[in-house]
């Protein structure tokens, strides 16, 4: 609100609006439940609080409350919750419904542990957690913010990068193979989201939550392609370990070219994107000469031509905060780019004024072009 009262206060001295609309404004912008994210935070915390003390009272007396009336209550106060939260949706208010969605599927987790501990069933941290991702998909699908999806993608999305290094069914597919895994997860998420995007016939938080974390792990996973000991020995676990990545790309792909809100050149940005991503994986040249510089040049490369599509695809369909963040990291590869170049000049008396200058360009350009270039970006892929 601070920088549209900024604005406002802006408009009416230069008379583009009158005092009466500008309070106008503000009182709608006020109401809106979309601007209450700092309230939305309060109610989170507050049910997290409150989970936390109940399960701190509980473990005190853990040892002197029979099993069947810790599974009693723990099922009571699963009932409690989910009845808070229809009870919450049904009066229409938002806030507290999403903070009630958020403390049953907490309490769902709980509720996981707590049954393999009166019943000593064992199994690992990730089986728990992709046991309780499957039972609160729907509930999670439910949600009317961002919020719990995004959390609930975050714990989904660890738990399969965790079950593929511990699972014996995953690990004989994977084989320890980390780039695959790495390379397979923001797939995934692009999958989901096409999938999720499918089953609701309105605008879906989920979609937008996989849509995140497909960029935030393609992001990683393209970090860590260029870590040469990373990437250098993938060739090595067999090309099998590849095969779900693969499968997901195809599927992908198909759901890229069936989708009709893509313009063509949309799905061409998208596609690109896609393929430049893959390609780091597996190009590591080491029968070329000189291969360090060779292998940091083509991974640098694919890395600018990936962020570059993505950022313009991000443009073309209006995401204008996301494709600023994905334009700056395009510039500061650019300048990790330049370090690698220069080496140790780089890091000489000469070398930290001309880099520390470029720092500082970088961020006045940006500060003064970033929404004229995302204007442009915007026109140009329209």
């Amino acid at each position: 609100m601070a920088k549209l009262d900024t604005a406002i206060d802006e408009w009416v001295q230069s008379k583009i609006i009158s005092p009466e609309q500008a309070k106008q404004i503000r009182d709608f912008e006020a109401t809106r439940p979309e601007n209450a994210w700092v309230l939305s935070g309060v109610f989170a915390l507050g049910a997290l609080i409150i989970g936390i003390g109940v399960i701190s009272l509980i473990a005190a007396n853990w040892s002197a409350i029979p099993n069947i009336a810790k599974i009693i209550g723990d099922f009571a106060i699963l009932i409690v919750l989910a009845g808070l939260t229809v009870r919450a949706s049904v009066h229409n208010k938002p806030l507290q419904y999403e903070a009630w969605l958020l403390s049953f599927l907490i309490s769902v987790l709980a509720s996981i542990g707590l049954i393999s501990q009166v019943y000593h069933t064992g199994g690992k941290l990730f089986q728990a957690l992709l046991l309780w991702a499957a039972i609160t998909f729907v509930p999670m699908f439910a949600s009317r913010r961002f919020l719990v999806p995004f959390l609930w993608t975050a714990a989904f999305i660890s738990s399969l990068a965790y079950a593929a290094t511990e699972s014996n069914a995953l690990e004989m597919i994977f084989n320890d193979n980390y780039a695959a895994i790495a390379m397979t997860l923001p797939l995934l998420c692009i999958t989901l989201a096409a999938v999720t995007h499918r089953l609701s016939a309105t605008k879906s938080h989920a979609t937008a939550a996989f849509r995140i974390w497909a960029l935030i792990s393609g992001l990683l996973a393209l970090a860590a392609a260029e870590l040469r000991e990373f990437v250098g020995h993938g060739l090595d676990y067999g090309m099998h370990s590849y095969t779900p990545a693969y499968v997901l790309m195809a599927t992908s792909v198909v759901a890229t070219l069936l989708n009709r809100q893509y313009r063509k050149l949309q799905k061409i940005l998208l596609l690109s994107a896609m393929g430049s991503f893959l390609i780091p994986f597996h190009l590591v040249p080491p029968h070329l000469p000189n291969h360090e510089m060779n292998s940091s040049l083509v991974h640098a490369t694919l890395t600018v031509l990936t962020l570059g599509a993505t950022s313009l695809f991000l443009a073309s369909i209006k995401e204008r905060r996301l494709f600023q963040w994905f334009l700056f990291f395009l510039g500061l590869r650019f300048l990790i780019l330049y370090f690698q170049a220069f080496g140790g000049l780089a890091t000489t008396g000469f070398g930290l004024i001309i880099s520390g200058s470029l720092f500082i360009g970088m961020a006045v350009l940006w500060n003064k072009y970033r929404n004229p270039i995302a204007a442009w970006a915007e026109r140009w892929a329209a």
